[in-house]
């Protein structure tokens, strides 16, 4: 075939190509995601944590400093 006019063929192998290499960084983006996901969730629970932490503390303070006075 000329080089201007590629084969059915060759057209559909090319395609074929793409397609495996979008589905590869499909792949890698959905895992990219999951993991960031994951990070976030990790995260956001800690910092529940460190809510509750400190909304004990000051409740405890002013408890304290209504007994007190």
């Amino acid at each position: 075939m000329a080089v201007g006019n590629p084969s059915l063929e060759e057209r559909v192998s090319k395609l074929e190509g793409t397609y495996e290499q979008v589905d590869t960084r499909l792949s890698d983006l959905t895992e990219s995601v999951n993991g960031l996901r994951s990070d976030m969730n990790s995260k956001f629970n800690t910092l529940i944590v460190i809510v509750a932490m400190v909304g004990t503390a000051v409740a405890g303070a002013i408890v304290t400093l209504a007994l007190a006075s």
